[in-house]
């Protein structure tokens, strides 16, 4: 009985070294070398969302001027015909889906160190809607990779096919 324990264990033993030896000859992808997003990041950029949604459900301001809110500081902002296209939408969703309920996190995808698309879950009351918000963090031309600039919005849209936006497999969902 001890022999074969052993045997078990050499072949474990053996297996991983192998398996070391392979990870050492293939070359890395640049997804792979880039650094994760800092969790403060994740955390900033999803309480701005967030905000959007509350402020979007609030019949005291609007989707007019909770779009405008969510757009200020952004290379949309002066984009009249996005606001105008998200804000009739938007009254569309209500209009179609029932009012609001409420929203949850379903998927981040990071594309290298400075992109991020966040995926949501907006409850209505006969039916969602899947949004998505695309995050970019230019970095300075610098000797000091580690230079940047905050976190900019560049893009978010919504999606009623529920089938080819729930089933997304390039979405992680541990973030």
């Amino acid at each position: 009985m001890k022999r074969r324990q052993i045997s078990i264990v050499g072949a474990l033993a053996i297996a991983t070294a192998i398996l070391a030896l392979v990870r050492m000859n293939v070359p890395e992808t640049r997804a792979q070398t880039q650094p994760n997003l800092v969790a403060f990041d994740l955390e900033t950029l999803r309480e701005s969302i967030g905000n959007f949604f509350e402020n979007l459900s609030d019949p005291n301001k609007g989707a007019e001027k909770a779009i405008k809110d969510f757009l200020k500081n952004t290379p949309l902002a002066d984009n009249e015909k996005i606001k105008t296209k998200f804000t009739d939408d938007v009254r569309l969703i209500g209009q179609n889906f029932g009012p609001y309920v409420s929203y949850e996190p379903i998927g981040v995808k990071t594309i290298g160190s400075d992109l991020v698309v966040f995926r949501y879950l907006y409850k209505c009351q006969n039916y969602p809607a899947v949004w998505y918000f695309t995050y970019y963090r230019p970095r300075a031309k610098s000797a000091d990779s580690s230079a940047s600039t905050s976190w900019t919005l560049i893009g978010f849209r919504f999606d009623t096919n529920l089938d080819a936006a729930l089933l997304d497999a390039t979405f992680d969902q541990r973030n």
